[in-house]
């Protein structure tokens, strides 16, 4: 290999997309944090340009499970190392060289295994088209303006990748602290000694930080949502009391990661919410084209609008709630053949539900949660409405509001800080 300095262009190229890349990974680390605390990140448009759903995908949930930090920690690992290559390769090129072009070429097989899993998720996520592209400029830096041979012989990417590793390593092993300190799930009410329950002011006072201003800013935003008219919209199932003080209509898709983490959240909220207090409403808002018009994408397995209209159909049964809180529960290996096992384990009659499923009067239903949740403005799974205005699903704004009757207004709440400011 020669010991050429490598031109301004290659230099520049390599600095500008690494630096870009890291600071890019950074900023989606912090407000990956942020989501989890309850608030909505600015990238997540609605339910197909949103960085959140990629973010808490299946796959994006494995990457943290068995490395210890999440995707967005591998960009800041991988952009750190890049942009370290691109200071080393203008001191030592002749060394330095062929670890930038491995390091490039591991980058470019990363997007691939990212953009597999964002499609599995049905969402596009902005920030990580950055990273893409990034990438990809970085990789034009290291394979192109480095001069030939574009990738490394045999030897050459040994050598490569040994660099590389020596850089990656250590880094990784010190981000493993802040991938630690990354909630895995969206945030959960708070653990509460028995004496505290139904002590709001308790629960606040114990809320981190990035919690206590994520339900500051749920509450906000519930004070500013308009009241949505649903007075065309018959409640057809509910778990609750006629004439509690607060009501709760959610609109879930069977297959959404943070619908799943709503309903084990409603269920804690059950357990420590004063008896009477609130009503449940389920709706249906499936994510796929195929029986949603509002939806521009399909997944062609049917599992999302299968999923909405067996619902519909076992609303009736005695255990509904149970047979609904079992299929989100099992929603990383659901198809058709297990939402169909679990509703018959709860009583539904195979033949009956095959043909409500098919039948133009589920449709019919179903359209009619999409048509309202249309008319609250969805912009993605869940919605929640409390007493008619949208909610952001903050864990324990919810509850505060359930143990208080409805009052935003309630003294415990001047506990918490101010709203952050709008971006």
């Amino acid at each position: 290999m020669s010991s050429t300095a490598p031109s301004r262009a290659a230099i520049g190229t390599l600095t500008v997309s690494s630096a870009g890349l890291l600071g890019l990974a950074i900023y989606q680390w912090v407000e990956l944090i942020s989501v989890r605390a309850g608030h909505q990140t600015a990238c997540s448009v609605n339910e197909v340009v949103n960085c959140a759903t990629v973010w808490n995908s299946p796959f994006s949930h494995l990457v943290q499970n068995y490395l210890g930090m999440p995707v967005a920690g591998l960009g800041v690992l991988w952009g750190a190392v890049a942009l370290v290559l691109s200071f080393f390769i203008t001191q030592k090129p002749d060394i330095f060289v062929n670890a930038v072009k491995v390091w490039a070429l591991l980058g470019l097989l990363s997007c691939v295994t990212f953009i597999s899993a964002s499609a599995q998720a049905g969402a596009l996520c902005l920030t990580c088209l950055g990273t893409y592209v990034l990438t990809a400029v970085y990789a034009v830096g290291a394979l192109k303006l480095l001069g030939s041979p574009a990738i490394p012989s045999g030897s050459g990417l040994v050598v490569g990748l040994g660099w590389s590793l020596v850089l990656a390593v250590p880094l990784f092993l010190g981000l493993l602290y802040p991938g630690s300190k990354t909630p895995k799930e969206a945030a959960a009410l708070p653990e509460v000694k028995p004496e505290q329950k139904g002590d709001l002011a308790a629960m606040i006072d114990s809320l981190p930080p990035e919690e206590a201003e994520g339900t500051s800013w749920a509450r906000n935003e519930w004070r500013k949502s308009a009241t949505v008219d649903s007075s065309m919209f018959p409640v057809h199932v509910k778990k609750g009391p006629d004439g509690a003080p607060v009501r709760i209509v959610e609109f879930t898709d069977i297959m959404c990661p943070h619908c799943a983490q709503f309903e084990n959240l409603m269920g804690q909220i059950e357990t420590m919410a004063p008896a009477g207090s609130f009503t449940q409403e389920p709706r249906y808002y499936p994510l796929d084209s195929e029986c949603n018009p509002n939806v521009p994408v399909t997944s062609h397995d049917g599992v999302r609008c299968y999923g909405a209209k067996l619902q519909i159909c076992t609303e009736q049964l005695p255990k509904y709630f149970e047979l609904r809180r079992e299929l989100f529960a099992n929603q990383r290996q659901l198809h058709q053949g297990v939402m169909l096992a679990i509703a018959l384990r709860f009583g539904a009659d195979s033949d009956a539900l095959q043909a409500c499923i098919k039948a133009p009067e589920t449709t019919a239903r179903l359209n009619e949660d999409i048509a309202y949740a249309m008319k609250a403005n969805i912009e993605g799974t869940p919605l929640v409405l409390l007493n008619g205005k949208t909610a952001p699903p903050a864990p324990v704004f919810l509850l505060g509001m359930i143990q208080t009757g409805g009052d935003v207004d309630a003294p415990a709440f001047a506990k918490l800080p101010p709203p952050p400011l709008a971006p």
